[in-house]
C-alpha cells in the first residue's frame, strides 16, 4: 500500500498579497542599509586615499560610542514593532502610537545627554589616537534619536497595508546621504559625514510626518515632544558654556551631573512617574 501523500497547495490570492506588502518593506531594507554604510565609502572616495583613511578611522570610532544609542533604538524596534502591528482597534492604534513617539523621544533625550554631557568618559572606549573626533559625537547621537522618530512614523502605513510609502522615506534618506556627502566631506572629511547623516535622518523624518499627516493623521504631542528636545539641546549648550568659563578642571563633570540630573527630575514631574513603583515592576520581573 501506498502511503498518502499531502500535496502543497499554493494560495495565489494569498501570496500576491504577500508579496505586494512584504516586497516593498525589502526594498526600503536594503535601500535603509545603504544609507547606514554608504557615508563610509564615500569617505574613501570623496578623499585622497593617504587622508581618507585616518578620516574613516576616526568617523567609525566616534559611531563605534554612539552604538548604545543604536542599542536602545533597536531594543525599542524589537519590541513596538509587534507590538503596534497586532491586530487591534484603529483608535486605540492611534492613541499609543501617539503616546509612544513622546516616551520614546523622552527616553532617547536622557540617554543623549548621558553620553554627550559625559563625552570624554566614554570616548576612553576607544584608542587617544581616534579621540580626536569626539565633539561630532552629539550631531551622531542626534542622527541616531532620529531614526527612532521616523520609525515610529512608520507604523501606521506598515498596520494600513500601504508599504510602497517605505521606499519614498528610504530612498529620500538615501538621496540626502549622498547629495551632503558629496557636498560636505571633500571640506570637512568626517565632519561633513556626521552632518550629511543628521541631514538624512531629518528628511526622513520630515517626508515620514508628512505622508502621516496626509494619510492618517495622529495627534502626536508636538508641544510635549519639542519641550523635551528643546531642554535637552538648552542643557547640552549649557553644559558647553559652563565648561568654558569653569576655573577648575574637573568641575564641569560635576555641573553636568547637575544638569543631567534636572532634566531626568523635570521628565518625571512632567509624566507623573512613579520611580518607586517602576523600579519595584522592573526588579520582579
Amino acid at each position: 500500500a501506498t502511503a498518502d501523500r499531502t500535496l502543497p497547495a499554493i494560495d495565489r490570492k494569498l501570496l500576491t498579497a504577500v508579496f505586494a506588502y512584504s516586497l516593498p518593506l525589502l526594498v526600503g531594507g536594503l535601500t535603509g542599509t545603504a544609507n547606514e554604510f554608504i557615508d563610509r565609502q564615500l569617505i574613501k572616495f570623496l578623499l585622497p586615499e593617504g587622508v581618507a583613511m585616518a578620516q574613516l578611522g576616526v568617523y567609525g570610532a566616534v559611531t563605534k560610542i554612539a552604538v548604545v544609542m543604536m542599542l536602545f533604538y533597536q531594543i525599542y524596534r524589537l519590541a513596538a514593532e509587534p507590538f503596534f502591528l497586532s491586530n487591534f482597534k484603529k483608535s486605540d492604534f492611534v492613541a499609543m502610537n501617539a503616546a509612544a513617539l513622546k516616551y520614546y523621544v523622552m527616553a532617547s533625550m536622557v540617554i543623549f545627554l548621558c553620553i554627550a554631557l559625559f563625552r570624554d568618559v566614554f570616548a576612553l572606549i576607544v584608542g587617544r589616537e581616534f579621540r580626536e573626533g569626539i565633539f561630532i559625537l552629539p550631531v551622531v547621537l542626534g542622527a541616531n534619536v532620529l531614526s527612532g522618530v521616523w520609525l515610529n512614523l512608520s507604523f501606521w502605513y506598515k498596520r494600513e497595508e500601504r508599504t510602497q510609502l517605505a521606499v519614498w522615506v528610504t530612498f529620500t534618506g538615501l538621496f540626502f546621504t549622498v547629495v551632503m556627502n558629496v557636498a560636505l566631506v571633500p571640506a570637512l572629511g568626517y565632519v561633513g559625514a556626521a552632518w550629511a547623516r543628521l541631514a538624512s535622518e531629518a528628511a526622513m523624518v520630515g517626508v515620514s510626518y508628512w505622508l502621516n499627516r496626509r494619510y492618517y493623521p495622529t495627534p502626536y504631542d508636538l508641544r510635549r515632544i519639542g519641550e523635551y528636545v528643546a531642554l535637552g539641546l538648552g542643557v547640552f549648550f549649557a553644559s558647553a558654556v559652563f565648561a568654558r568659563w569653569l576655573p577648575v578642571r574637573g568641575a564641569e563633570y560635576a555641573v553636568n551631573g547637575v544638569l543631567f540630573g534636572l532634566f531626568g527630575l523635570f521628565a518625571v514631574r512632567r509624566e507623573h512617574i512613579d520611580v518607586g513603583r517602576l523600579l519595584r515592576s522592573v526588579v520582579k520581573r
